[in-house]
C-alpha cells in the first residue's frame, strides 16, 4: 500500500450518484488514511467531479475488464492512477493516423506528411487507444486520427498524443485524446 495503516475499500456498483459519493466521502472525516475505488458500469457527471477534488478516490469502469486488477494493484501500491472520465467501449477498426503538421524526416523528402495505418483498439468520447504497426509517433504530437463511422462515413479527429508504449516487435501502441472532429 501507499501508506502504513492505508485502508482502501473497493465499492462495486451499477450506477454511481453523487449523493452515493458524498456518503462516502463523508467517512474521511472519521479516519484519514481511507479511500476508495469505485467499479461501476455508469457514474453520473457530478459524482465524476468529486474524484477531481479528492485524490482519495479513483472510479474505473467495469469496461476496463481485465485491466482492473493491474490499476487496483498499482493504486493500492502508491503509483499515481486517474479517473477515467468516460466509458472506453472495445472496438476493432481499421484507421490512418496522420501527423498535423509535415513531418521533418520524411522518407520522400521535405513537404510530405507522415502516415501510418492502424487498428483501433478501444474508443471513448475523449480519446481511443490505437496499435500501429511501425513506430514514428511520440507523446505530445498532433495528429489526425481517420476511421470509419458506424454509418461507413468517414470521419476524421484532430487529436493529441497522451501515451506511447513500444513493443518487443517495434510496434507502439498509443493512446490519443480528442482534440477537434470534423466529418
Amino acid at each position: 500500500m501507499s501508506q502504513q495503516g492505508e485502508v482502501c475499500v473497493v465499492v462495486r456498483s451499477d450506477f454511481l450518484s453523487l449523493r452515493t459519493v458524498q456518503a462516502f466521502a463523508s467517512w474521511f472525516q472519521f479516519n484519514a488514511k481511507l479511500s476508495f475505488i469505485f467499479i461501476v458500469q455508469t457514474i453520473e457527471s457530478a459524482a465524476y467531479q468529486m474524484s477531481l477534488m479528492s485524490p482519495k478516490m479513483l472510479f474505473l469502469f467495469e469496461s476496463e475488464g481485465a485491466r482492473i486488477g493491474s490499476l487496483v494493484t498499482r493504486r493500492l501500491m502508491g503509483v499515481p492512477v486517474k479517473s477515467r472520465k468516460q466509458e472506453r467501449v472495445p472496438v476493432q477498426s481499421q484507421v490512418m493516423l496522420k501527423k498535423s503538421v509535415v513531418a521533418e524526416a520524411s522518407p520522400t523528402g521535405g513537404g510530405v506528411q507522415f502516415l501510418r495505418e492502424g487498428l483501433m483498439n478501444d474508443f471513448s468520447k475523449g480519446g481511443a487507444q490505437v496499435s500501429l504497426g511501425q513506430s514514428g509517433v511520440r507523446v505530445k504530437d498532433f495528429v489526425s486520427l481517420m476511421y470509419q463511422n458506424r454509418h461507413g462515413r468517414w470521419v476524421s479527429v484532430e487529436s493529441q498524443v497522451r501515451w506511447v508504449v513500444s513493443t518487443t516487435a517495434g510496434e507502439q501502441i498509443i493512446g490519443v485524446q480528442f482534440l477537434a472532429v470534423s466529418a
